[in-house]
């Protein structure tokens, strides 16, 4: 495809995504706002910023920024649509420098400036948003230091540092660019060494810098304070503590009778309505006053795995199926169409109230106008049929299985790091929390990357002639 070609296109496909991301405002503004996570953002941005012992506080801090420059949601949307298109010209770069046709980048920035997911999410006050941009940067960096050395390795661990800032979660990206840059020439070098070392340096230092700031401000230590309800939602609603023995302190967090295989009683329930370790410890969203809450959580949660891990690969295979069927049941909480009801319409999924966030909202944007609510099914539509789900996620996740063998040199190194990201953005949080449709959007740039460069590796191998056979005997 001559170069004019593709530049044509890019600019296409931000120019419609620009078109769409406009029209989304028109009928829905200023922010999508019924996901109940919103108001806990809300709440840490109006009050104390420490205020959700749970998450970090990132995105709390993204719109405290703003808000500093136009007190008003609206301003936070268009920034998140404008780094939304931004995202997709990252991505669309990385892929570039990683070798083949140049327009293998433009399937990753296709999903990106065009993909329903990518605008709900966009156009919602969600920290996913700023963690795809967050995600984006580090992987072009990441790409650009196999060229321009540590300078570029230490923005690409920036990067991943703050995205734990706005997601603990992403920590797990830290490894793996810290890894893949150790071995991105395929064995350690002196110079990958130092690379890898450097990024992993400057990550770990930004969440340093978070730790401090959280304890001289609160007192509190660590990322998070509440962090083992995450595994503990994972575990209890298959655990059965007749298979296990629970750890000294921890019998009251088993069930009063053994739970049921075919309810799959999802991971949320655990966490958030009055499951034993809620009536034992408190609610999850405040620091509980028994001593050593979270060790006994993890505790339990370890031994119930180590315990029972045939139950655990069972409730990590119904979660693994739901990447490809996103309605298929499980143990995790919301498939594609309950986090877009959910999104819009509030936990009831029709009534579009959601109390929590209207309180903190009116605290943080008092002075915004009424809310507009038009017809916003065609967005709907698009969102299912640009849905990354069923075939394509097969073929896709084959392909990043694949990619190793059907590429060489500077295309496989970029490809094994896109591939690498996509996977662990997929499986760590079924590992270790369990399935949500909305932590598997992030994935779906780096997704599309290493599918692109994994297939046109395979083009080549199955267009490539044989070598003739010497003349001669």
């Amino acid at each position: 495809m001559p170069r004019d070609r593709v530049s044509v296109a890019l600019a296409l496909l931000l120019g419609v995504g620009l078109l769409l991301r406009v029209y989304f405002t028109l009928v829905w503004r200023p922010a999508i706002t019924g996901f109940s996570d919103s108001g806990i953002y809300f709440q840490g941005a109006v009050t104390s910023l420490w205020s959700s012992p749970g998450r970090t506080a990132g995105y709390s801090m993204f719109l405290r920024v703003l808000h500093a420059i136009s007190p008003h949601l609206l301003l936070v949307v268009i920034v998140q649509h404008a780094l939304g298109l931004l995202t997709a010209v990252l991505f669309f770069c990385a892929v570039r420098r990683c070798g083949g046709p140049r327009g293998l980048g433009l399937a990753p920035a296709a999903i990106i400036a065009l993909g329903g997911d990518e605008l709900f999410i966009e156009h919602a006050a969600l920290s996913e948003a700023l963690f795809i941009f967050l995600l984006s940067a580090m992987l072009y960096c990441a790409v650009r230091a196999l060229d321009g050395g540590p300078g570029w390795a230490a923005v690409a661990g920036l990067c991943a540092g703050l995205g734990v800032w706005d997601r603990i979660a992403s920590i797990a990206m830290i490894a793996v660019l810290a890894i893949w840059l150790t071995f991105s020439a395929g064995r350690p070098r002196r110079r990958t060494i130092v690379l890898g070392l450097v990024s992993l340096l400057v990550a770990l230092a930004s969440i340093g810098v978070y730790v401090e700031w959280r304890h001289a401000s609160s007192g509190l230590n660590g990322l998070t304070t509440n962090g083992s309800w995450a595994l503990y939602g994972r575990v209890a609603p298959w655990a059965d503590c007749t298979k296990f023995t629970p750890p000294p302190g921890t019998r009251a967090l088993c069930e009063a009778t053994p739970p049921s295989r075919r309810g799959y009683r999802s991971t949320a329930d655990y966490i958030f309505a009055g499951s034993p370790a809620d009536r034992l410890l408190g609610p999850a969203y405040f620091i509980s006053k028994v001593p050593d809450a979270m060790g006994k959580l993890q505790r339990w949660s370890e031994a119930a795995i180590i315990g029972e891990p045939l139950a655990y690969l069972h409730a990590v295979w119904l979660d693994t199926k739901r990447l490809v069927d996103p309605n298929d049941p499980s143990y995790g909480t919301y498939s594609a169409n309950e986090l877009i009801g959910f999104l819009l319409y509030g936990p009831d999924m029709h009534s579009g109230k959601n109390e929590l966030v209207s309180y903190w909202q009116q605290k943080l944007y008092p002075n915004d106008p009424p809310a507009h609510r038009g017809d916003v099914g065609p967005l709907k539509r698009w969102e299912r049929l640009t849905r990354m789900d069923g075939v394509w996620m097969a073929i896709l996740l084959a392909l990043c299985l694949a990619g190793p063998w059907l590429l060489r040199a500077r295309a496989r190194a970029g490809m094994v790091l896109f591939a690498a990201t996509a996977l662990v953005l997929l499986f760590f949080p079924i590992l270790t929390t369990g399935y949500d449709f909305r932590y598997t959007i992030p994935a779906f740039g780096p997704l599309l990357a290493a599918g692109a460069l994994a297939s046109w590796g395979l083009v080549v191998k199955i267009t490539r002639r044989p070598a003739p056979a010497p003349a001669g005997g």
